[in-house]
């Protein structure tokens, strides 16, 4: 089984591609990717997906090293020398300032290795001997020195989500230090200990999935990734901004989830398993993590909220299979995988390049065509995912349909529905609910997809009857549902109990329903109330069971005679009162009155009560005459005497 066609390639972007006189650049905190012919005098080309292109030319005062634009695309920032940034400005127009003014790290000779912006006039440099931030005041043409850390570093990776850094003073190194800049501060956070191997840039990155921050760290062996390391703290993203999540699982992967919290402890939560492969494409889609493998064009498939994993030993890391099936990337509306090229470059979260041809694709997530073997993975996949709800009534519908579903595959999956309505119901702590990273993370991950009673009813329960189901299979799954309910002390809906007694009716489970209204599966109603006692005739106890419930209400059982007589059932109502202790003190009148238009049968039983009545209390079957009955004796004498 393969979901094939699960992740499909948008319509390339094209750009200039990599040449003697051009070179590229990607920008992952803005996704531009930047064209540069001879050093910008003839030209610098700014590309992102679903928006207009960016030109601007300049005199080619040398190499360009790195460009980036500021988030606001204000000020575009250009590295031509290792200790040195030019800054130029950018018009409301789209016209660039052709006189740049520059800034270095504070030490003014260490190399810079990179820089990113933090905010829109914020900017941190990595040089090989200290991280600087630095606040940018474009109209002043002005850098102002805020903060500095001294450390080696041989190289970092940052998310521009979060602003996180990890930096390692090796280029293979078993120790990674992790740091946050926050309010113009560098935070330095905790040190990631790699145990038995040591790692390259390569193999560590920084993913955003349900709103946490991860380390990512591969786990090589014998040349080969076999895994995935996901190390975690309780991140606080107060800022975090909606921006494609991603996380990242590979042969074995760890990752670790980042915290500015005060103990600024960072600790190994998940453990990503797979086929060991030489190389690895690691991004995110929707909170999914996508492992790519270049050498078999296959992507693995990893949503850390579906299969909740086993713990390893004791400790407090859970191991994660693949979510679903293996899936290939495939062309904008094709299922026909493409092979996988070594000119891709793959950028968090969902971006691929193709510097040397000169194309950018982003990566979409085709949900209908998702599998999985087992029907609950595939229902919580479809809960978490951005327009999952007609994904997960179809999958319901299916399931229902299959006899291989089991009542207890049914129950859970109500239950991840039922925590997710409870979850945006803001209702509290609930039972069961999946929990995100390591021992000391109590955050619930949240479902997208909400569904109510409703949806449940109109479009799975009430037309399964007309797609063929059998009426055991259907009544099973409602009172699965009903069952679910209750273990959340949601009160079911009338349409949902009235179709567990209809179908208790069809299929002749008389007592089967008595007993899902003695143990609650069933609330009580007054409109329920006066359903059972129509089941009467077919069930003698329904009488009985209508009274009691009536009890519970504590409302009147008046209530339910006045109801009874609505609808033509006068000798029930006449019961009714009779069981109740109310014979005595019922008006006559009423009574046949509602029973005169009826069957003779039945005006003769409810005369015939009042009669025997009458001469019980007054020792005279006569009716007095204040109670105003002279018709119905008229009519009585008329008919049967």
């Amino acid at each position: 089984m393969q979901s094939l066609g699960l992740i499909e390639l948008s319509e390339p972007v094209s750009f200039d591609p990599v040449g003697l006189a051009t070179t590229v650049f990607f920008d992952t905190k803005n996704q531009q990717v930047f064209s540069v012919r001879s050093g910008g005098a003839t030209g610098i080309i700014v590309k992102s997906p679903g928006k207009q292109q960016k030109t601007f030319v300049l005199e080619d005062k040398g190499q360009i090293l790195s460009i980036k634009l500021s988030t606001t695309q204000q000020v575009l920032s250009i590295q031509r020398k290792k200790t040195s940034l030019d800054l130029h400005n950018i018009d409301e127009t789209g016209q660039i300032d052709p006189n740049e003014y520059s800034f270095g790290p504070k030490n003014k000779n260490s190399p810079i290795l990179g820089y990113f912006w933090s905010s829109a006039e914020e900017i941190v440099t990595v040089s090989d001997g200290c991280l600087d931030v630095f606040t940018v005041v474009p109209s002043k043409k002005l850098v102002k020195y805020m903060r500095s850390s001294s450390t080696s570093i041989a190289w970092f990776i940052h998310c521009p989500v979060t602003n996180l850094i990890v930096t390692a003073s090796k280029l293979e190194t078993s120790s990674l230090q992790v740091w946050s800049v926050k309010n113009s501060s560098l935070i330095k956070l905790s040190v990631i200990e790699i145990s038995g191997s040591s790692v390259k840039e390569k193999d560590v990155s920084l993913i955003n999935v349900y709103s946490r921050c991860y380390v990512r760290v591969n786990v090589i062996k014998d040349g080969c990734v076999c895994g995935i390391d996901l190390y975690s703290t309780d991140n606080d993203q107060e800022e975090y901004r909606q921006f494609e999540n991603s996380t990242g699982r590979s042969g074995s992967v760890n990752c670790f989830s980042l915290s500015t919290s005060t103990d600024n402890q960072v600790t190994l939560a998940h453990h990503l398993v797979f086929t060991p492969t030489p190389t690895i494409g690691l991004q995110t889609l929707d909170n999914l993590i996508l492992v790519h493998s270049l050498q078999e064009s296959t992507t693995s498939v990893f949503d850390l909220a579906c299969n909740v994993g086993d713990k390893i030993d004791t400790s407090s890391v859970t191991r994660h299979d693949a979510t679903i099936s293996a899936t290939s990337l495939t062309e904008k509306n094709s299922c026909a995988s493409v092979d996988y090229l070594p000119s891709w470059v793959v950028f968090l979260p969902n971006i691929l390049v193709d510097a040397r041809n000169g194309h950018m694709w982003t990566l979409s997530l085709k949900l209908k065509r998702a599998e999985c073997e087992d029907p609950i993975v595939l229902c919580r996949l479809y809960l978490h995912r951005t327009g999952g709800k007609p994904h997960v009534l179809s999958h319901l519908k299916r399931c229902l349909q299959s006899s291989d579903v089991s009542l207890q595959q049914f129950s859970q999956m109500f239950h991840d529905i039922m925590v997710s309505y409870c979850q945006h119901q803001n209702a509290g702590d609930l039972p069961g609910v999946y929990m995100l990273g390591s021992k000391n993370v109590n955050k619930q991950i949240q479902a997208v997809v909400v569904l109510d009673q409703s949806e449940l009813f109109t479009t799975l329960l009430a037309p399964a009857e007309k797609e063929g189901v059998k009426l055991g299979r259907i009544q099973g799954v409602l009172v699965e549902l009903l069952l679910t309910l209750k273990n959340f002390k949601i009160k079911p809906r009338q349409f949902i109990q009235e179709m567990v007694i209809n179908l208790a009716v069809k299929t002749q489970q008389y007592y089967q329903m008595h007993q899902y209204i003695q143990y609650g599966v069933i609330s009580d109603s007054k409109h329920l109330a006066c359903i059972i006692l129509s089941l009467e005739s077919v069930y003698t106890p329904a009488r009985q069971i209508a009274l009691d419930m009536m009890s519970r209400l504590g409302n009147a059982v008046e209530e339910l005679i006045e109801i009874c007589l609505a609808e033509g059932k006068a000798v029930q109502a006449v019961n009714l009162a009779r069981e109740s202790g109310l014979s005595d003190t019922i008006c006559a009148r009423k009574f046949l009155e509602a029973s005169k238009n009826l069957d003779q049968l039945t005006f003769f039983n409810v005369f015939s009560f009042f009669e025997e009545r009458n001469l019980r209390l007054r020792g005279s079957s006569r009716f007095l005459a204040d109670e105003k009955c002279e018709q119905f004796v008229e009519q009585f004498k008329k008919t049967f005497l």
